[in-house]
């Protein structure tokens, strides 16, 4: 299939709509019931107000393809900022188009453009898709101190 063009850019306060769909799209892939829509947005304008988070839409001729949310803080242990690929989320419309790759280079620039130093993600290991595209930009979860993998748990409350 053909590449298709596409622009990746910071997400404002009137991309909030798009941002729901795309997020309640996401959420019915993961067939979830929750988050509900209200709670969708309620998050997403505060998260688009945060200081410490970055949504970077994709466009297309045909509108929103995708997005992808940055989360950031200060890390001991980095010795710095360290940012979190939160979601990346592309519609299946356009999938296989490069949109998904050109969220996570438009997400590791505006990384290292706040001053990151590392950026993290957790993601399944079924995923395919998505680990193809994280693997290609370097992302690992080899533990060279472990000698192992790395392993994210999460307890939810």
């Amino acid at each position: 299939m053909a590449a298709i063009q596409q622009h990746v850019r910071p997400a404002v306060a009137a991309d909030a709509e798009a941002l729901t769909r795309l997020a309640i799209a996401f959420r019915d892939h993961l067939q979830r019931a929750t988050p509900t829509e209200a709670a969708f947005r309620e998050a997403i304008a505060q998260l688009l107000a945060a200081p410490d988070a970055l949504f970077l839409l994709a466009e297309t001729a045909d509108g929103p393809a995708g997005y992808v949310l940055l989360r950031f803080r200060l890390s001991m242990w980095a010795g710095g900022l360290d940012a979190t690929l939160e979601d990346l989320y592309v519609d299946p419309a356009h999938r296989g188009r490069g949109v998904g790759r050109d969220l996570v280079g438009a997400a590791l620039m505006a990384a290292r453009e706040r001053g990151a130093v590392t950026v993290g993600l957790d993601t399944n290991e079924r995923n395919e898709a998505s680990n193809r595209i994280y693997a290609s930009f370097g992302f690992s979860g080899h533990s060279k101190r472990w000698d192992g993998r790395q392993v994210f748990l999460r307890l939810t409350l």
